[in-house]
């Protein structure tokens, strides 16, 4: 879905019940401000972090995040 607006890929995820994974801070915008539902959001702030330590930090998260949590989570 690369190009697609993020209201269609939110609601792509939610429609397969899917998390979402984003650097992305507009996804925060569209939750957060507009109210629209989502199955669970994982935003990671990229800037001046390696790879590794983004990758290694969201496995982290995801290891321990109970698979009903339908919150928001700033990594």
């Amino acid at each position: 879905m690369l190009g697609e607006p993020d209201r269609k890929q939110l609601s792509y995820a939610r429609d397969n019940d899917w998390l979402l994974l984003t650097f992305d801070d507009d996804f925060l915008s569209l939750v957060e401000g507009k109210g629209l539902d989502h199955r669970g959001i994982v935003y990671v702030r990229q800037a001046g972090r390696e790879i590794g330590d983004v990758v290694k930090t969201v496995d982290a998260h995801l290891g321990e995040r109970p698979p009903d949590d339908r919150s928001i989570h700033h990594l």
